[in-house]
């Protein structure tokens, strides 16, 4: 017989890829967390968790099953939750959000709102604002995003500020230059060009009357692993690599630029099934 509770807590550990975070959330000890784990992998006979450093992450077979059972444990939770009278929200992320960032909002929404249940989903942006748009998913955590990338009916409430910043590795050769020129710099990395991290980027280039540097476009885990392997210059937002900051494996270029400010916050379609969806994230601020 199929233990349909297992399988909850399966996916909970998945999408929080933290067996601490995940007994908080379950309300259970981390012990009995590691025990239901092992006891869903000796009854498939599969491995589903490799240990990290910083947590745990999906083996591919821990993938695949994760993948056939998340719609359904998702539909389960919303039916158990609608005879409680409890809300479910389910809220995307984008995939370069920080787990202390939305760890935070979601403290902050259960705090106001005692009966709401959230469920995390994490995509690209492309993916998320057509999910709004269907209803797929209730609301999107999200740096601000250019005009002209979502419809109509999608709306912003914000929560807080990011700053966008020129990074390198920490042995780069031009980890001590204070300006920004295309004599020293030829190539800047940043992210995609529907992204407001590349609007300002551009906007600074033209500013300053630099077309002859070349912009990059890639993910952002594809920048990362450059800075990490060659000596480039990267354009990103600074709240996303706090860990490398800190680490002093990544450094902040002061090239005299003023970090241009970006704001972010919730994503939400003002056609939403649930009442008064807007209430839900009124009266929130995230510092960072």
């Amino acid at each position: 017989m199929v233990d349909l509770e297992l399988y909850r807590i399966f996916k909970i550990v998945a999408d929080e890829e933290n067996l601490t975070r995940a007994s908080e959330i379950l309300n259970i000890s981390q012990p009995a967390v590691t025990k239901h784990i092992h006891n869903l992998e000796n009854e498939l006979e599969l491995k589903l968790f490799d240990r990290t450093k910083h947590g745990v992450k999906l083996t591919y077979d821990g993938q695949r099953i994760y993948n056939q059972i998340k719609d359904a444990i998702n539909t389960l939770i919303n039916v158990e939750n609608s005879l409680k009278h409890v809300t479910m929200l389910n809220l995307g992320i984008h995939t370069n959000m920080t787990k202390e960032i939305y760890r935070d909002v979601m403290i902050k929404l259960k705090e106001k709102n005692k009966n709401i249940e959230i469920n995390i989903e994490k995509s690209p942006t492309e993916s998320m604002f057509a999910a709004l748009e269907k209803q797929e998913i209730d609301a999107y955590l999200s740096k601000k995003q250019p005009e002209g990338v979502h419809g109509k009916n999608i709306r912003f409430i914000r929560l807080g500020y990011f700053h966008d910043g020129f990074f390198v590795n920490s042995d780069s050769k031009y980890a001590n230059i204070t300006t920004i020129n295309d004599k020293e710099i030829s190539t800047i990395y940043t992210l995609r060009n529907i992204s407001s991290t590349y609007k300002n980027l551009v906007d600074i280039l033209e500013q300053k009357n630099l077309n002859n540097i070349e912009i990059k476009n890639a993910t952002f885990n594809t920048i990362i692993e450059i800075l990490q392997n060659k000596d480039i210059i990267a354009y990103i937002t600074e709240e996303y690599i706090k860990d490398e900051l800190s680490k002093g494996t990544l450094k902040k270029l002061d090239l005299g630029i003023e970090s241009p400010i970006v704001e972010f916050g919730i994503y939400y379609n003002s056609n939403n099934k649930i009442k008064n969806i807007k209430r839900l994230f009124e009266n929130i601020s995230i510092d960072v």
